[in-house]
């Protein structure tokens, strides 16, 4: 039976209107995947996220970058998901469906799936939370038990629109490691204090004061208890998926993050969130 999906557009950038990217910057080369001919077919993919999925900031200005979203992104070097099914599957063309947007957090995501109508997927991508966490403010962070609850209404509402799809629940990435690979950069530091974004982990960034220290434990203490409501959320919604941590066990170094706002990952970081999400799409689609 063909299932269904809401979708909207991918929405605009948070600084600037989307646009063109210029050339990406280095990412590793492309796999090249063997069809595998116990994987179900797709024809179409939805990804429910935030300005990760976008490819916000990814080819080299502040700029959205759809090519290089690790979901459903056409960059080679990327190698998103999107093009590793289709390499797996024979090679057909696989439609991208988008329900992400910059700054979006759990709860507009809701909206977003209950709002938009007619548009089928065969397997849904949900990269979502880092914004509940990366706030202006400690008092504005969402709570675990809240999070979770969220996030569960969140897969439900998704299943209801495609009863029959394969659901992938990623996990967040260790964004402290963001903090922890250019704090030692003047240059980066200055800009993440005189910037709006995430003041929960990048405020007061060269400080090792014992305040800002706690501050900092207890965004990595809440990412870790999302990603734990993430597993719990998953277990309850039949066909769900997650990637067992993979994606919250990456490694960044400061090649994986933008150098045009040194915050949202560069293609090279799309491509290991691409890696490390795959095994639990493979598994999702029964290769």
């Amino acid at each position: 039976m063909k299932t269904r999906i809401p979708m909207v557009a991918i929405g605009l950038a948070l600084v600037a209107v989307l646009s063109g990217c210029t050339p990406p910057e280095a990412a590793p080369t492309t796999p090249t995947e063997t069809p595998d001919a116990q994987m179900r077919p797709v024809s179409s993919i939805a990804v429910v996220g935030d300005s990760m999925s976008v490819g916000m900031a990814a080819c080299g200005s502040r700029d959205a970058c759809p090519e290089a979203s690790w979901a459903l992104g056409t960059d080679p070097a990327v190698a998103s998901i999107r093009e590793r099914v289709s390499a797996a599957t024979g090679g057909a063309a696989i439609e991208p469906l988008s329900l992400a947007r910059p700054g979006a957090v759990v709860a507009d995501r809701i909206t977003a799936v209950e709002k938009a109508r007619g548009e089928s997927a065969d397997l849904v991508l949900v990269a979502i939370g880092t914004n509940n966490v990366c706030t202006s403010s400690m008092d504005k962070i969402t709570p675990v038990d809240e999070f979770g609850q969220t996030y569960g209404e969140l897969l439900a509402t998704i299943r209801a629109g495609v009863p029959d799809a394969p659901i992938v629940a990623v996990s967040l990435p260790d964004i402290t490691q963001l903090w922890e690979a250019g704090r030692s950069d003047p240059t980066i530091v200055r800009l993440w204090n005189q910037s709006p974004s995430c003041r929960t982990l990048l405020g007061d960034a060269d400080s090792d004061a014992a305040a800002d220290e706690e501050r900092r434990a207890s965004v990595a203490e809440t990412l870790a208890g999302y990603n734990a409501a993430i597993v719990e959320a998953c277990a309850e919604v039949s066909g769900c998926t997650t990637d067992d941590g993979a994606v919250a066990r990456m490694t960044f170094t400061l090649d994986d993050i933008s150098s045009a706002d040194h915050f949202h990952p560069s293609a090279s970081g799309q491509a290991k969130v691409a890696a490390a999400a795959w095994p639990a799409v493979q598994k999702a689609l029964g290769g």
